[in-house]
């Protein structure tokens, strides 16, 4: 082979590998995106299933306009999903953070942790780690 040609195919190679390199990373971002999303959403059905305790009297297994006491089985059948592992943090008597840590891990190596504060006029996402 020629110099030219060795000279090529090495170029070829460098350029395939940067490829596959941008394609795992844009991968990756994206699963972890996604990730993030699905946790937020499964954080606002809690929410509402929160809700839905706060206002349901005692004798029903509801919290009798209070989040006091409120577990995680409480709300949801189950307290982990494909998308993450959700638990209550706090629970007072108007005020329910529930928190969601991803299964992925994000590019910094730290997991994807997402809360939502409730309370019986408003619930939102209050912060979003990774």
């Amino acid at each position: 082979m020629g110099q030219t040609q060795l000279l090529l195919v090495i170029l070829a190679v460098i350029l395939v590998g940067v490829a596959i390199f941008v394609g795992v990373s844009m991968f990756s971002a994206n699963a972890v995106e996604n990730t993030r999303s699905a946790i937020m959403t499964d954080l606002h059905a809690f929410a509402g299933k929160a809700l839905t305790y706060y206002w349901k009297p005692a004798t029903q297994g509801g919290g009798n306009k209070s989040f006091n006491g409120v577990t995680i089985g409480q709300i949801a059948a189950m307290g982990e999903n494909p998308n993450a592992r959700y638990y209550v943090e706090s629970a007072q008597d108007d005020d329910c953070v529930i928190v969601g840590v991803g299964k992925i891990v994000a590019s910094d190596g730290d997991s994807i942790r997402v809360r939502i504060r409730v309370s019986p006029t408003k619930r939102g996402i209050v912060e979003i780690v990774n």
